[in-house]
């Protein structure tokens, strides 16, 4: 057996071996809530009672990830705990995925590192025991990033990529956003210009073909063309604040005030986005409306309760969070930094993902949840850094 095989297993067993012991340690902590009953598990049971779903307007929600659930519903036998041992296995082939885009420029011994830094990711470990669509929404994602960032060999790579996004988009339709940074790293993937369109070409062709079932479905139920799905809707057509004549000045106020908000909005999305640790609640600013049902008896005699917009993470929440997520922070900077001066496309690409992302959060909402889709790439990219160094470091002391 190759040696990159018996690698790839090992790290399959090992990431499985870790989400399967966390799924033991969970079931003897009921507080932490294993396998709870979402939306996503009841659009998954509907699907699997047969497809009266598809003609009636059943849920807003994107269908890929209650198909995946559904079939899998039906391949378990409608045994829950099996369910959560197959989303074990896809969060393991997620580590795995992560593993084989490394490998794409980093050496053998910092990719497997990297992958089985992922492995021990304890957030994506937690998603495996949660009906929710993050678990493989990860997975596609780092599979496309992987066919677009590998060599193009063959025009079959970008109708499977293409295919790859498809799947991704309908999972979660956030992922239409980052469909710019694709198509412009495409557009630059080799100095061939011919190549890169044709290549651009037949990855956007199949995706609107491989969406039209389902936007004819849509268009049958809702009356509305929508590819996806309704909640779709919210990223093809953002809110605006619409400055009428005759209230002009009361419309442009609102305005004000609505810009004012977003902004401090974007302000705390970006905050929470890149938080590794929080030791100390945030209390909410005196006079707002949480605060405003405070008496005055209870101010004077000084029992007003404290009262936080986020309460303090648990030590062990923040040692987890600080040993998977922050210390790769100083070495994902040094990384870009590097990528940068050497202008290594593929990882200005990941790079790309991750900014564009993270700007992209910030006006939708960002928190560390919010955050786990690219956490790979941050690790990816950091170890991409600390390679560098390692790098420099080796040629200064052999000179």
């Amino acid at each position: 057996m190759p040696a990159e095989r018996r690698i790839v297993l090992a790290l399959f067993a090992i990431a499985l071996g870790l989400r399967v012991l966390y799924g033991a340690i969970l079931t003897t902590q009921p507080e932490l809530g294993a396998g709870a009953a979402t939306s996503d598990l009841i659009y998954a049971k509907e699907i699997a009672s047969g497809v009266r779903w598809l003609g009636e307007p059943f849920s807003p929600r994107a269908p890929g990830y209650p198909l995946v659930l559904a079939a899998l519903y039906l391949l378990s036998f409608k045994q829950l705990w099996i369910i959560l041992f197959w989303q074990a296995v896809l969060g393991a082939l997620t580590v795995v995925a992560v593993y084989r885009l490394a490998r794409l420029f980093l050496g053998v011994g910092f990719a497997t590192v990297a992958a089985l830094w992922f492995a021990l990711h304890v957030h994506h470990m937690h998603l495996s025991y949660v009906f929710a669509r993050d678990i493989v929404a990860v997975l596609l994602l780092m599979l496309v990033l992987f066919l677009l960032v590998r060599p193009f060999q063959k025009m079959r790579y970008a109708l499977i990529a293409a295919l790859v996004y498809t799947a991704l988009i309908h999972v979660d339709p956030q992922y239409l956003l980052v469909l710019p940074v694709l198509v412009v790293f495409i557009l630059f993937k080799t100095r061939h210009g011919l190549l890169n369109i044709q290549y651009l070409l037949l990855f956007l062709s199949v995706a609107v073909l491989a969406s039209m079932p389902w936007a004819l479905r849509n268009n049958a139920v809702y009356g509305q063309p929508i590819p996806i799905g309704l909640e779709a809707v919210r990223f093809l057509r953002p809110a605006k604040v619409a400055v009428t004549e005759p209230g002009r000045e009361a419309a442009e106020l609102q305005d004000k005030i609505v810009r004012a908000s977003r902004a401090r909005f974007v302000e705390t999305n970006s905050v929470e986005f890149w938080r590794f640790a929080r030791f100390r609640g945030e209390k909410l600013p005196e006079g707002s409306a949480a605060s405003a049902g405070t008496t005055a008896a209870d101010a004077s005699a000084g029992t007003v309760p404290d009262r936080f917009l986020e309460p303090a993470w648990s030590l062990r929440h923040n040692l987890v969070s600080i040993f998977n997520y922050g210390l790769m922070l100083p070495f994902f900077v040094v990384g870009i930094v590097i990528a940068i001066r050497a202008r290594h496309r593929k990882a200005l690409m990941l790079a790309a993902v991750v900014v564009f992302y993270f700007a992209m959060r910030a006006y939708l909402g960002g928190d560390e949840r919010t955050r786990l889709p690219i956490d790979p790439l941050i690790i990816l990219l950091a170890f991409y850094g600390i390679a560098a160094l390692v790098e420099r470091l080796r040629r200064r002391s052999t000179a």
